[in-house]
């Protein structure tokens, strides 16, 4: 399974800190006074995990996930990924380091999968709302457009997604957390013939 502190390790500390909610890394001041470029939250609580997995029937995949990393909001917004929050929790806005992840429960709610009883979503790229469902069946991941009844872009396992996906994105920043291209280049495009055929000669 993915370590995401690892996974942005390239990127230069920058007033890095780190509480009992999340560890914040690189601050983009550009971005915002309290920006930071990644924010990567702690473990989800056991009950809370426990609960809400088994209402959501979040696939064991991303319980996993969950187990090591609450939830995340990486490269400025660039990759969101959902966690799981206390019911009736509630929100310091005054303390920007105590606001949660994205709720699992209300963003299901609030942009369901095409087919709700097979597919959750588990996230968002920031750039056009496209989301990232896992399989409850065989826990592949697809992409979605918002509203969209058919997935653009495919991977086998939610490591094979955040690992290749992550990846891709670090490489659009440099080491300040300063974005190198447009913001249309952080979603991923939809796989080509080529590519689907597996390639030519």
């Amino acid at each position: 399974m993915i370590n995401l502190v690892d996974a942005i390790s390239k990127f230069r500390p920058a007033n890095d800190r780190e509480n009992d909610v999340a560890f914040y890394r690189t601050h983009v001041p550009w971005v915002g006074s309290l920006a930071y470029l990644n924010i990567i939250f702690k473990p989800a609580a056991p009950d809370v995990l426990l609960e809400v997995g088994a209402k959501m029937k979040i696939p064991p995949p991303y319980v996993e996930f969950l187990q090591r990393h609450n939830g995340a909001d990486l490269l400025s917004g660039a990759i969101s990924l959902y966690g799981v929050v206390r019911k009736g929790q509630l929100l310091k806005r005054s303390d920007p380091y105590s606001l949660p992840p994205f709720n699992i429960e209300l963003e299901n709610r609030s942009w369901p999968p095409p087919d709700r009883d097979r597919f959750l979503a588990i996230g968002g790229y920031g750039f056009d709302g496209s989301i990232p469902c896992i399989d409850r069946h065989d826990y592949h991941i697809e992409i979605f457009h918002r509203k969209a009844q058919m997935p653009y872009r495919a991977w086998e396992s939610l490591d094979d997604w955040l690992t290749n996906e992550i990846q891709r994105v670090v490489e659009l920043f440099d080491v300040s957390g300063r974005r190198l291209v447009d913001s249309s280049k952080t979603v991923p495009s939809p796989i080509s013939e080529d590519e689907a055929s597996g390639g030519s000669d």
